[in-house]
Formats: structure tokens, sequence, C-alpha cells
């Protein structure tokens, strides 16, 4: 994926995007969140609920965007499943196995007992290709050395699928010949590019339909732009080009609309940036800084080493 993108559009893969139009209980959100789930694991979807639907721009940004879903295939077994799109990173292959973890965690916190517990399904769109192979979907559980599964009955099954192997398909295939899924990591992928937003496949249009719906909620927009482009600053090279991706977003969250959208889209962005550095939860003292304080905070991560040092000098310029 070219790293340009994030800084004209918003990317279909976004994850607030993505939340958006898979969290939504309308006929098209249902339909693209049970097609997903049934391309990638298997299951025959009969009902598919979404556990954590909430796209407040007052609190996305916070922590990864992951959705959270509850199915019921047709046999009656049920199941839960973690979808979110990323990029690779040593810190986010951790963080995956921890929420597959956390997800069976959270089943006993329910008092579910061993016996009754639920698998879990990760479904993870990635911009990465696997280390070992080229394939477009690649699915994990605990094996052996000699590749026997652990069990026949694993709680656990974890699915990337790698985006940038769709442009190796689509050097033998024309995106006509795609099935949906393809079509649909294609669109992730590229955006716009070679036409495929005028495909015919339901799947494919329902993204598009979400995109266009989207940009009319100018502030959850706006924070979706800023938190993209804080996230391609910080892969790209935190030290060399932190302060011109927090101009470049607050630029496009006024071109986008509102004046607390874009203090938001900042407050969320330093949350980001802050986590990744010091592994510290800020949350509660960022939501409590003014907006010139914000400034300050932007400016002192790229020389402080702690947290307790950022808040300290921030501590000082107020008292000055």
């Amino acid at each position: 994926m070219e790293n340009t993108k994030a800084n004209t559009v918003l990317n279909y893969c976004n994850d607030v995007f993505f939340k958006y139009t898979l969290s939504r209980e309308d006929e098209g959100s249902v339909y693209a969140r049970n097609t997903i789930i049934e391309r990638v694991t298997g299951i025959k979807v009969k009902e598919s609920t979404v556990q954590n639907p909430n796209l407040d721009p007052g609190t996305i940004g916070k922590k990864r965007i992951i959705l959270d879903v509850h199915v019921k295939d047709e046999k009656g077994r049920f199941f839960n499943l973690e979808m979110q799109t990323t990029y690779a990173g040593v810190a986010e292959m951790m963080r995956f196995e921890f929420y597959g973890a956390r997800a069976l965690n959270n089943q006993l916190d329910s008092s579910e007992k061993y016996k009754d517990l639920k698998p879990v399904y990760q479904i993870i769109f990635i911009e990465k290709c696997a280390w070992n192979n080229k394939n477009l979907i690649n699915h994990y559980q605990m094996r052996n050395e000699q590749g026997e599964d652990e069990s026949k009955h694993p709680l656990i099954r974890r699915t990337y699928i790698h985006l940038p192997v769709i442009n190796e398909i689509a050097k033998k295939k024309a995106i006509q010949q795609m099935d949906d899924f393809e079509q649909l990591c294609f669109l992730f992928e590229n955006n716009a590019k070679n036409d495929i937003l005028e495909s015919k496949e339901r799947l494919v249009k329902v993204f598009v339909n979400k995109y266009e719906e989207m940009q009319k909620d100018d502030e959850l927009w706006s924070t979706a732009m800023a938190i993209q482009m804080g996230e391609a600053r910080y892969r790209y090279g935190l030290e060399d080009s932190f302060e011109e991706g927090m101009k470049e977003g607050i630029i496009k969250g006024k071109a986008e609309g509102k004046v607390e959208g874009r203090i938001e889209g900042e407050r969320q962005l330093l949350h980001r940036l802050m986590e990744a550095k010091y592994q510290e939860d800020c949350t509660a003292w960022l939501q409590s800084l003014t907006e010139d304080q914000l400034h300050i905070v932007s400016s002192l991560i790229l020389k402080c080493d702690t947290l307790e040092a950022v808040k300290k000098q921030v501590h000082t310029a107020d008292t000055m």
C-alpha cells in the first residue's frame, strides 16, 4: 500500500470506517458482516450481534478499534469473533494473541464453566505479507512439530488476511474475475484504483455506500482522518515527521468541519503515540488537558523519555 495514501483520502481499510460499516444493524451492514465471517471462517451465520457498536468520537482512538461479534450458526452453535484492520509490528502481533486470550477470559468472568467456553475466532486484515508464504489468507491454531492439531476443538483460531497479496492476484486475473471477498481486499488495499468502485458485487457495494454515508458525519470523518494520519506518521518515522503529521491532521480536521472534532482528533492521536512510547494508560490525564496543553504535549513527546517527565513539564509551563 502506498504510504502517501494516508495523506490524501480516508482509506477503505481505516479501522474507524471498518467498524462503522460492520457495526450497524441495517440490511447492508448485516450482510457484509455475515459474508466476511463466512468467507473467512466457513461458519454459516444465522445470526450475528455486535457487542460494541459505539462510535462516539469522544471515545474512539483511545485504544485499538476491534469489532466484537457474537455469532450463532445454522446448527445453533455459538462463537465469539473479533474483527479488525491494522498494520504489522512486533507489539501488534503480541497484542493479537493477548486479545484472543482475553476474549476467552472474559467468558469466565461471565460465570461460564470451562466446558461451556465458546470458540474465539480472530479475523485480522493486515497490511503485510506473511513471513513464510504468499497466501492471501492464513489460518492459525496450536499445532505440534509435525503439524498435528493440539485439539479437535481449539478455543482460539486466528486468521490473517494479508492485503498486499491481492495485488499479486490482480496480476493473474482481472478484477471482474475475482470473487466478492477478493474484490473487497482489493478495495481495502487500493482504494478507488482500477474502477473497483464500479464493482457489481454486493459486498463491495455495501462498503462503497457506507463510505459515502460516513462522509456526512463531519466529526466522525475528521476524527477518523486525524487518527489515520497520526498512525501513518508513527509507522513511517515518528522522530522525523510527528510534528508535520500533527499539523496535517489538524488542517484536515478543520477542512472537514468542527473545531471540537479537531481537538478530539489531536487528543486521540497523542493517546496512541504516548501509549506506544510509554506503555502507560494516559487516557484520563489527556482528557483533563486544554487545547493549549495538548499543543505542549505534542512537542514534549519526542523529548521526554517517561510519561512522568511530560506531566512535570506541562505542570511547569502552567505555573510560569
